[in-house]
């Protein structure tokens, strides 16, 4: 049941993420925008780049945010010691079912990825964070939402990630738009 004293039109969204670094955004757009040299022109400007991610787990959403469950998620996400590893974003895809989102993904996927994943999934698990049910892991940037083409899987220019740490996001949706603030960092260790 929804706070009867939140504010009916914010929703906030907690998720774990990779947060690329300023070359790594200037990467993605250079593959975005060399995927959209071949589409026809779209209307909008994309993702802002201060919201670009991979997530790796959302863990759901409320109408005011659950501060103990912020202090679980952290205490989950410090106990894990894995190490960076490289990244590739190298083909563009289309997800979604009535909207069209145009999206950058590894064509293979590092297996250290798929280890973050699950050593994070298993870390909440211990602390009693229940992930909400959803598709299978799909790791992957958004670039854009509600576009208006759809197009097959297709390679773009490499986008190289060093993954050097993920981080909490805390997602807040009102009428005014949406804005993202980073609640915990963490780093990996070095490769």
């Amino acid at each position: 049941m929804d706070d009867l004293f939140a504010a009916a039109d914010e929703h906030h969204s907690l998720f774990f993420a990779l947060l690329p670094a300023p070359p790594v955004v200037a990467g993605i757009r250079a593959a975005q925008q060399a995927l959209e040299a071949a589409l026809p022109p779209q209307r909008g400007a994309g993702v802002p780049d201060a919201r670009l991610h991979l997530t790796l787990h959302w863990l759901g959403e409320w109408s005011q945010l659950p501060q103990a469950l912020v202090e679980d998620a952290c205490t989950a996400a410090a106990q894990l010691g894995l190490p960076g590893f490289g990244l590739r974003l190298d083909q563009a895809e289309c997800f979604g079912h009535g909207e069209s989102i145009w999206v950058l993904r590894p064509s293979e996927p590092p297996p250290q990825l798929a280890s973050l994943h699950q050593a994070l999934a298993a870390a909440l698990a211990a602390r009693r964070i229940r992930l909400p049910p959803g598709p299978a892991f799909a790791p992957h940037v958004t670039v854009r939402r509600r576009a208006g083409v759809r197009f097959p899987p297709r390679p773009v220019p490499a986008v190289e990630w060093q993954v050097r740490g993920f981080a909490l996001l805390q997602s807040l949706r009102t009428q005014g738009g949406t804005r993202y603030a980073v609640l915990g960092e963490w780093p990996l260790a070095p490769g």
